[in-house]
């Protein structure tokens, strides 16, 4: 009894309003009493709780449910829909790979791989190589690189997971029949280096496609939509279509352009999917951050902060009637301007949360990707891209040569990793 007096005395002192009210003459003790408890009840909830109130409805969801892991929540996916879009954080992030990985392993995943990374017309050599199980340890890295340089039309894709994506994909088809083998379709622009003899010619292609001539969402979902239905005449059974399209790509529904919102536009490539296949398409948002690194966490740091307090990591749910996904969307948005109104389960069907932001791993460089004799190559196709002489392109692209010939790991940096705490223990204090 005397620790609950000190107690209150505590609080009233904390509260000039409850001050105040308490100096005022009323015969009202009981009402006075309620307020009371209800006040004080308020001031110890975080204490007792460990978190603030707001953060309640996530962490009982989180603890007060079973989930699926994240490889099972997609598996589950491929139950009621044929087509799962992956909406893919930092493309750098090995880690998320883990489980996409994972997935293409289990023998439930009856389906093909769709990319946005990777010039679509390079799809008859990609699967010529994935299915081709006799070349030996040395051939099969020597075609892969020689596949990797001319992936796209960057002048390399530095990025490891696709590299590692492609070997994924080379050893479980390995160890498959060949109906059973896993497919690679590249949906991005059409590109080919032979084609490009100068500046000016690369220079209109970026213009074309970094502009809006060239729509470059709209294109990838044409090349979807020709690779799904080709793989499914090709084999009925395998018509599974797993696609990784990084973040904003990955979006199935855009709000609208309010200015003109009957203008008939597409605005994602998870879009154009959405809409031509609506009953057989979902979505599905993979835990990252807002709007830019400096910008932090998502919802100030409210769906990080559940899991950091409940410690729960690698699972997978729809986001329908969930505290998560009646949260306000706040991710990089464009094309409509009617964000602000919607909820994460307008953009997403599904969430996955697999390793807190903080412990991504980045990794870049390919392993003597550009190895001795192929130099030549690497510095004129910076003189096509830049427009320089090939001495100019030597000098100054020679550190990155080397550098991009070697796997390199790394995390985010410590300021941004203690803005995403700061963010994380605003919620926990």
């Amino acid at each position: 009894m005397l620790l609950l007096q000190s107690n209150v005395k505590a609080f009233y002192k904390k509260s000039v309003y409850i001050k105040r009210w308490l100096s005022l003459k009323t015969k009202d003790m009981k009402l006075r009493f309620i307020l009371i408890l209800i006040l004080f009840s308020s001031n110890i909830f975080s204490q007792e709780k460990g978190y603030k109130p707001k953060l309640e409805p996530y962490v009982n969801f989180l603890e007060k449910n079973k989930f699926k892991s994240a490889k099972n929540y997609i598996l589950s996916k491929f139950e009621t829909k044929d087509i799962v879009i992956i909406s893919e954080r930092d493309h750098r992030d090995l880690s998320q790979y883990d489980v996409y990985f994972e997935v293409l392993k289990d023998p439930r995943f009856k389906g093909n791989v769709y990319t946005e990374i990777g010039s679509f017309n390079n799809y008859k050599r990609i699967n010529k190589f994935l299915q081709n199980s006799n070349l030996s340890e040395k051939e099969k890295e020597k075609e892969l690189l020689s596949i990797y340089r001319d992936l796209s039309f960057d002048v390399i894709w530095e990025k490891y997971n696709y590299y590692a994506l492609l070997k994924t994909v080379y050893q479980i088809n390995k160890m498959r029949e060949s109906n059973d083998k896993i497919l690679l379709f590249p949906l991005d622009l059409e590109f080919d280096w032979k084609e490009f003899d100068c500046h000016s010619q690369y220079k209109l292609f970026d213009d074309y496609s970094e502009y809006g001539t060239i729509d470059r969402n709209v294109i990838m979902g044409k090349h979807f939509v020709r690779f799904f239905e080709y793989a499914k005449k090709r084999n009925q059974n395998r018509k599974m279509a797993l696609v990784i399209e990084n973040t904003y790509h990955g979006y199935v529904r855009i709000p609208k352009y309010i200015p003109l919102p009957t203008r008939p536009e597409i605005y994602s490539t998870g879009e154009y999917i959405y809409k031509t296949y609506p009953e057989i398409t979902t979505n599905i948002y993979v835990n990252y951050y807002t709007q830019g690194f400096f910008k932090g966490l998502t919802n100030n740091g409210l769906f990080d902060a559940a899991f950091d307090y409940t410690k729960i990591d690698n699972i997978g749910f729809d986001l329908k009637k969930t505290p998560f996904g009646n949260s306000k969307f706040d991710l990089y948005n464009f094309g409509g301007t009617d964000y602000e109104k919607v909820n994460f389960d307008y953009i997403f069907d599904g969430m996955i949360f697999y390793k807190p932001i903080s412990e991504m791993n980045l990794v870049v460089g390919i392993p003597n990707v550009y190895p001795e004799g192929y130099e030549k190559q690497f510095y004129e196709r910076w003189t096509l891209v830049d427009g320089i002489t090939y001495e100019q392109s030597k000098n100054e692209n020679r550190e990155y040569l080397q550098e991009i010939n070697e796997i390199k790991s790394f995390n985010l940096p410590d300021s941004i990793k203690q803005k995403i705490n700061n963010q994380i223990n605003y919620w926990l204090k």
